[in-house]
């Protein structure tokens, strides 16, 4: 008779807490952020940047999930670091709120949930900073790749303000097909700078073109922070720390009122100079110190 009533006692406990866990205890999947990211070189800084200014706002780790998470398909604020897994999404209709970093802005496309920061031209900008840290004729090798239609687009870019102010640019397509190292080594003759244009390739094979030109003491310059963090010598992008509080304050802003959010709050960021002070002191290479001062700096002092 104890037995039975042990063992109806037990049964009742088991069943009361499967019930509670299904009715009362939900997953935390609501009012969560999540971050889809990429393979892009400097990835990793930027997702600690992000998550550590979510937490400055009150937004605690259990609702900061990244794409590795289930929970991160039904996260209301998504964060995205790589364009294509933005598009995907934007092909789905879904209620959830999509915040894009980095992204290029498209006229002819307006999503009503999506906001975020979209790319700046500075193109002219950069083979300026190039001419100024160089100070001899130039003979310029660019890298892109070969695949992607908005890569060959830049290049053109880059290749039509060489001629008006008559630097020596050659262009150099990627492919997954060829041979990087074979290709690099055939294009180093004769050249004293590299930029590089981000991309899949130039991502996927960063280290080695870096690594390649910093043998050969050949400058590199690329308008993206990551590939300047890996050894590039300077160039133009968003500062990550600034655009990480944006992003914190946004979500911070939704998650209080999701019907009153801030959605011009990305307005003011813009494009700044960054320069990798290791890659600077390795090449020797003097610059006006009042161009140092408005720069965001990597390496050297910052280590």
């Amino acid at each position: 008779m104890n037995i039975r009533i042990i063992i109806i006692f037990l049964v009742a406990v088991v069943t009361g807490a499967g019930l509670y866990k299904q009715f009362l205890v939900k997953p935390n999947t609501e009012k969560t952020v999540g971050i889809f990211s990429s393979k892009a070189p400097g990835i990793k800084d930027d997702i600690r940047f992000i998550k550590r200014s979510l937490k400055l706002y009150d937004i605690n780790s259990n609702q900061i999930v990244d794409e590795s998470n289930p929970n991160s398909e039904n996260s209301e604020i998504k964060i995205f670091l790589d364009q294509v897994k933005y598009d995907s999404y934007l092909k789905k209709d879904d209620k959830s709120i999509k915040l894009a970093v980095r992204l290029t802005a498209n006229d002819e496309e307006e999503n009503l949930k999506s906001t975020g920061i979209f790319e700046e031209d500075k193109t002219e900008e950069l083979l300026e900073l190039i001419e100024t840290t160089i100070k001899q004729p130039l003979n310029c090798l660019l890298l892109y790749d070969q695949n992607a239609p908005q890569s060959e687009q830049v290049a053109t870019r880059y290749e039509e303000i060489a001629k008006i102010k008559r630097i020596n640019l050659s262009l150099c397509a990627l492919d997954r097909n060829q041979n990087i190292s074979s290709i690099l080594k055939e294009k180093t003759k004769n050249i004293n700078v590299v930029i590089m244009i981000p991309g899949k390739i130039i991502f996927n094979d960063a280290e080695l073109i870096l690594e390649h030109f910093k043998v050969h003491k050949i400058p590199v310059f690329a308008n993206n922070i990551g590939l300047i963090r890996c050894g590039a010598l300077g160039g133009y992008d968003y500062d990550t720390q600034e655009i990480s509080h944006s992003i914190a304050e946004f979500a911070s802003e939704f998650l209080k009122d999701p019907k009153n959010i801030k959605s011009d709050i990305f307005d003011e960021l813009h494009s700044q100079l960054h320069l990798n002070m290791d890659a600077i002191s390795r090449l020797a290479i003097q610059l006006d110190p009042d161009l140092i001062d408005e720069a965001i700096t990597v390496g050297g002092a910052d280590l």
